[in-house]
């Protein structure tokens, strides 16, 4: 068995999307040592964070009003058989259509598998001044495919929508069809199989349209069912 991490983490100065609205991740001391009321050396820290800012799971009342926040999912959702759609040549701000989907795992996907799709661009490019200007990126053909071939999630490590694109025709297509989507994930060009399981297990915020995830997959077979 081999355990491969596909984490983003948290970390104090890390890249945050550039919008006034959109925090930076703080991890704040709220107790240290020193401070410690009763001398026994404790330390309590209190987070500040955006939950889309590293990887993470968008539920559908990110877009949909009134459909499942995080609390609401089964999380038999996050973990199970994944296939590694490898579309690691795809270049700068190139969109991944429902052909090049279907071209890269058409003959291997299953209803109910996970959906991971392999660009590379957050390994090569996170922390890049243009990072969210120039990912490549899911057009709404590849929501369809998705759609259609009963994807029971969708992760990336690129940007879900074309940069600019303010009506998020893809985030909308999944979503409102009830599909998770695992976004800034990483270490896909790690995985040695195409096909791996796949633990994604969100923190379970209630009401809450996203949530950290810290996700990993594992190969070998075995009781995983991997291979």
């Amino acid at each position: 068995m081999r355990i491969v991490d596909l984490s983003l983490g948290f970390s104090p100065g890390m890249p945050a999307y550039g919008a006034s609205w959109y925090p930076s991740f703080e991890l704040r001391p709220i107790m240290t040592p020193e401070t410690d009321p009763v001398a026994q050396g404790r330390r309590f820290s209190q987070f500040l964070m955006n939950p889309h800012n590293a990887t993470h799971v968008d539920a559908p009342s990110h877009f949909v009003p009134g459909a499942a926040a995080v609390n609401d999912l089964d999380p038999e959702v996050f973990i199970g058989p994944a296939l590694v759609a490898d579309l690691s040549h795809k270049g700068l701000r190139e969109p991944i259509s429902g052909a090049d989907l279907e071209a890269a795992v058409g003959a291997d996907i299953s209803p109910g598998d996970r959906l991971l799709i392999r660009t590379d661009y957050l390994d090569r490019y996170w922390g890049d001044p243009d990072f969210w200007q120039n990912p490549p990126y899911l057009d709404a053909s590849a929501a369809d495919w998705c759609v259609a071939q009963g994807v029971r999630l969708v992760g990336l490590d690129c940007l879900t929508e074309e940069p600019g694109d303010r009506d998020f025709p893809v985030h909308r297509r999944l979503l409102t069809a009830g599909i998770p989507i695992l976004e800034y994930i990483r270490n896909l060009g790690a995985l040695k199989e195409r096909r791996v399981w796949l633990y994604a297990l969100p923190v379970l915020v209630e009401g809450a349209e996203g949530s950290p995830v810290r996700a990993v997959a594992v190969e070998g077979g075995g009781v995983h069912g991997a291979g």
